[in-house]
């Protein structure tokens, strides 16, 4: 199988609960959101909401799968210790290559 550029993001919503907490957090561990690979996590938007994500090539196994969502779980409490952070409330989200718009 080949992957066109598809991602698969594992993620949780903002909500003003956490974005409290994101504004809290201490300045040693804003650098999380700093990178630009798997390592580093990013605030994406999508439909109007934003996430907490991170981001992995599609054909990711179940194990990877397990271990990105651990991984976010585990930075997000070194970022926002006193928020609860529940399994059910992280998600995975598939994000599509942008098609590349031809005019004519």
């Amino acid at each position: 199988m080949r992957n066109n550029g598809n991602k698969i993001l594992v993620g949780i919503k903002i909500n003003e609960k956490l974005r409290g907490a994101l504004d809290e957090s201490k300045d040693s561990v804003k650098h999380l959101f700093t990178g630009t690979d798997s390592e580093f996590l990013e605030i994406l938007e999508m439909d109007s909401v934003d996430y907490i994500v991170k981001t992995i090539t599609s054909g990711a196994s179940l194990e990877e799968l397990s271990n990105m969502c651990m991984n976010l779980k585990s930075i997000l409490k070194m970022i926002c210790p006193k928020f609860p952070i529940h399994d059910g409330d992280i998600k995975i989200y598939a994000q599509p290559k942008q098609p590349v718009r031809t005019y004519y």
